[in-house]
């Protein structure tokens, strides 16, 4: 994972693929990964099965978002149904979030802090179960509310650089 200093995450509220559209800004709080994926995206496959078994670690210390960009409703209900996870799915049907929040590849990730602060990013698969980035991410968690937080870096992560 790369450091990402950005000031504020872009917005992000979306439409949800089964329950109410999820807003960003309501999550303050916990910690939240934003991950952006496709189902045609084996390393996204792969990266989605990494998150979940980071989710049922983690519990309700943080909230991933799992971002699917441009495909319609069914063939997203029939990739989850195959392949369920902890996680809400949300629709970015057009990929208006996906420009916002400058995602140039899949997957790709981001994580916030429980004050909803920018701390690391990741634009290529991440094995979010490898001891340095469940260290980072533990520590993270358990930091005071209002801590600046350490950006989270791994040497799990030689993507692009901070956007």
């Amino acid at each position: 994972m790369l450091p990402w200093s950005d000031e504020a995450p872009p917005e992000l509220a979306l439409g949800r693929l089964d329950g109410p559209a999820i807003d960003l800004a309501d999550l303050r709080g916990r910690p939240v990964i934003v991950h952006f994926f496709a189902t045609w995206c084996a390393p996204c496959v792969e990266e989605l099965a990494s998150l979940d078994a980071l989710a049922e670690r983690l519990g309700t210390g943080a909230t991933i978002l799992a971002v699917d960009v441009g495909e319609v409703e069914a063939r997203v209900r029939n990739f989850i149904r195959q392949r369920p996870v902890r996680f809400p799915i949300l629709l970015d049907r057009d990929r208006a979030a996906m420009k916002r929040w400058r995602v140039e590849g899949l997957p790709s990730s981001f994580v916030l802090d429980r004050d909803l602060r920018p701390v690391s990013l990741t634009a290529e698969p991440l094995d979010w179960t490898s001891p340095p980035v469940l260290t980072a991410l533990e520590a993270l968690v358990g930091a005071e509310p209002g801590a600046k937080p350490d950006a989270v870096k791994t040497d799990d992560n030689r993507g692009r650089s901070t956007p």
